[in-house]
């Protein structure tokens, strides 16, 4: 896990910490290039549209496991849910969520408490990818 600034060029830190990290690993450059891609989105979309955390940061935690690498980022939850945009070819934004759909094979959002955020509270969003082939997987 790491602890990063709620500021852009903190997507740019977490895409080297956690490359080298699955790097390390053994995992391949694709695999690598997928998953800092999503942590990526995940990052921008949290300062872009949540609250920082108290000290005005963000976490951002990941696991490998047999099958998947999950990437989680909390925040300290945004006005609405994230979603999915519908992005017109001319827009400069809103293509975040649409990204990581189509690469993880589930992604979510876990809130402190139920029902929507209150201001202030904690908020994670998470994405899990597959992996074929490394070992422990089918």
């Amino acid at each position: 896990m790491v602890t990063v600034r709620h500021a852009p060029t903190s997507a740019g830190e977490v895409r080297r910490q956690l490359g080298a990290d699955l790097a390390r690993r053994g995992l391949s450059a694709d695999v690598v290039d997928d998953v800092t891609l999503l942590a990526s989105e995940l990052v921008g979309n949290s300062v872009r549209y949540a609250q920082p955390l108290p000290g005005g940061v963000l976490r951002v935690a990941w696991s490998v496991q047999p099958g998947s690498v999950q990437v989680r980022v909390t925040d300290g939850g945004g006005r609405g849910s994230p979603h999915v945009r519908d992005a017109w070819p001319s827009d400069v934004r809103g293509r975040g969520l649409a990204i990581v759909e189509a690469l993880a094979r589930d992604w979510g959002v876990d809130r402190a408490g139920h029902g929507p955020a209150p201001a202030g509270a904690a908020s994670t969003v998470w994405a899990e990818l597959a992996l074929q082939g490394w070992p422990g997987t089918p």
